[in-house]
């Protein structure tokens, strides 16, 4: 059987953090810097998910373009929903993996019936893919050894 999506939602935490499309590039970047991550969802007044907004598109689309992050909104930088792939709970951490390196995405967000309830990144994958093969070794070595 295959982990899932909510398996390792489990283990990391559903928490995703959050902005509005109206707010200013430069509190995107300071709630990012004080929060140590990679991206924002973009949401709606009702919670709803409109997009992201990570650090590539504000290099990208801000800073290469000379556009001051002080006057410029998320929703000049983000990418809409529209634009994205999405996951839902029920999905295997393998089709996560097949999703973020076959299409160079570095986020999924997690949907169940449209509302946002995660947010994977490729290194939440890649830790979560790791941990389970060292788990699958240590049984296997103590299965060899006869140590279970």
């Amino acid at each position: 059987m295959s982990a899932t999506v909510n398996d390792l939602l489990r283990i990391k935490g559903n928490k995703v953090e959050t902005i509005a499309a109206g707010e200013t590039i430069l509190e995107a970047i300071r709630r990012m810097s004080e929060k140590h991550i990679g991206c924002l969802a973009v949401v709606t007044k009702v919670g709803k998910l409109s997009g992201i907004l990570s650090e590539r598109d504000v290099l990208w689309k801000i800073v290469a373009a000379g556009l001051s992050p002080k006057t410029h909104l998320v929703k000049n930088a983000m990418t809409p929903l529209a634009q994205m792939r999405t996951v839902t709970p029920a999905q295997s951490v393998e089709e996560c993996m097949v999703l973020i390196s076959g299409r160079r995405h570095r986020h999924l967000p997690v949907l169940e019936h449209e509302r946002l309830v995660g947010l994977v990144s490729i290194g939440d994958v890649v830790k979560f893919l790791l941990d389970a093969q060292q788990a699958t070794i240590q049984s296997l070595e103590k299965y060899i050894t006869g140590t279970f």
